[in-house]
């Protein structure tokens, strides 16, 4: 099961937001400044690498191989989901849209509590 270009960029996109409000969420809570920038610049060139894992995760399978070179999409072909269903691809796009809900929600309650916002 192989998902469709553009819905693969945007759940990569959302991976990839996940990735960092994680590390901002851990990184306020238990890291505090000095050399945050710089991990902070360090961290982004790993999740954009493991981003691009995601990517290629989401749009190859057994039967379906896309790469630079080769792509499996036919010209005018439209398809949100090709191929047979892999409910293990299918959880781990539902856990990644709940977890990434929880840790927004949980950065912001800290910055909340803390007073760092002010509604």
């Amino acid at each position: 099961m192989i998902f469709n270009k553009s819905i693969s960029i945007v759940l990569s996109g959302l991976f990839f937001i996940f990735l960092a409000l994680l590390f901002s969420s851990v990184s306020v809570m238990f890291l505090n400044g000095g050399l945050l920038p710089v991990v902070g610049i360090f961290l982004f060139v790993i999740f954009y690498f493991i981003t691009k894992v995601f990517y290629n995760y989401l749009r190859n399978d057994d039967f379906y191989k896309n790469n630079r070179t080769r792509s499996s999409d036919k010209p005018g072909e439209k398809y949100i989901i090709k191929g047979e269903k892999d409910y293990k691809k299918i959880f781990i796009i539902i856990w990644l849209i709940a977890i990434l809900i929880l840790t927004s929600v949980s950065l912001w309650l800290y910055s909340y509590n803390n007073g760092l916002i002010n509604l």
